[in-house]
């Protein structure tokens, strides 16, 4: 059972108007989980209450884009926990292990304190399911990417669908979850990157196909400071839509 959702980022691709780039913590009394490791992770090292009492710390990648792994670089300024795994989507979707990819980034000439100096553990994702503490995670490869990433769905709490131009496929996946986070990269007034990004709209339609009432909207655009516009294309169909703010605890999306 998840105890919180804290967003530490809630925005795409770079930081800009008080919004980090991806990342969320769910917290499971002394267990934790990161949803993406953007520069969001740089909230822990300012709130250090937020990680209070954890000792199990598992970071879930949906894919390599910096703006989802820059802040693996930060892992070392947050404290050791008694156990840190990195879990990455390397061999089921690009056919190259987790290690070997983040190895490339996290060692010198480009980062000083490579993963053998630290008591973090890498592995691969599975290809369809994962069980963390008695929590299965359900996976889904999205190909409508400039990349493939990965879907996620936390049992019937939660389903986290970032980075994917919009698929008819992810309302199935996410049909019977309490909550649904989805990308929301611009309106469908004002398109950007329709080949790879959602929309807000698109993300209320995936809800609403879903029949699912609490919609998240994360990974927001870095242009502009006000999301208005985004956020009332997605309550035209999903009325109770959020914005994914840095900061909020949105834990009662899951209840």
């Amino acid at each position: 059972m998840l105890d919180a959702l804290i967003v530490l980022g809630g925005g795409g691709w770079l930081p800009a108007y008080g919004r980090h780039t991806a990342s969320t913590l769910l917290r499971d009394s002394d267990r934790a989980i990161l949803i993406d490791a953007g520069t969001g992770v740089a909230r822990l090292i300012e709130q250090p209450r937020l990680l209070d009492g954890v000792t199990k710390l598992d970071i879930l990648l949906t894919h390599f884009h910096l703006d989802h792994v820059a802040g693996v670089a930060y892992l070392p300024a947050i404290g050791a926990r008694a156990e840190t795994t990195v879990w990455g989507p390397g061999r089921c979707l690009y056919g190259t292990s987790t290690r070997a990819v983040l190895g490339r980034m996290f060692h010198e000439p480009f980062h000083p304190v490579p993963f053998e100096q630290q008591s973090i553990d890498v592995r691969d994702l599975p290809g369809e399911e994962l069980e963390l503490d008695g929590m299965r995670i359900h996976l889904r490869r999205q190909n409508r990417h400039s990349a493939p990433s990965l879907g996620l769905r936390f049992d019937d709490a939660l389903a986290w669908i970032t980075d994917t131009a919009y698929d008819e496929g992810s309302a199935a996946f996410a049909s019977g979850c309490r909550m649904l986070a989805h990308e929301s990269w611009c309106t469908s007034a004002h398109p950007r990157n329709p080949d790879i990004h959602s929309s807000a709209a698109q993300a209320a339609q995936v809800a609403a196909a879903a029949g699912v009432r609490r919609l998240l909207l994360i990974h927001l655009p870095p242009f502009h400071e006000a999301i208005d516009d985004l956020v009332a294309e997605a309550r035209a169909d999903v009325p109770d839509a959020l914005p994914a703010h840095d900061g909020a605890d949105v834990s009662e999306l899951l209840a």
